[in-house]
């Protein structure tokens, strides 16, 4: 995935956090409504995140390369 892809979702994540954080705080009808969606959106783009981190090493890898 490209670096650029890695980052907007990054920043997704925490921004969904952020959002989850401010309506706990606030203890609004909207944190019952919408609070464990938001939690689980931003850990399933961390998933996403780090399955591609491990395919890329897993990909450095099988290269067929070896480095001495």
């Amino acid at each position: 995935m490209k670096s650029s892809y890695r980052k907007k979702l990054e920043k997704a994540s925490n921004f969904l956090r952020e959002v989850f954080d401010d309506l706990e705080t606030e203890g609004s009808d909207d944190f019952d409504t919408f609070g464990t969606r938001l939690e689980d959106l931003a850990g399933e783009i961390d998933d996403m995140l780090a399955e591609d981190e491990a395919n890329a090493r897993d990909g450095d890898e099988e290269d067929g390369y070896e480095v001495e």
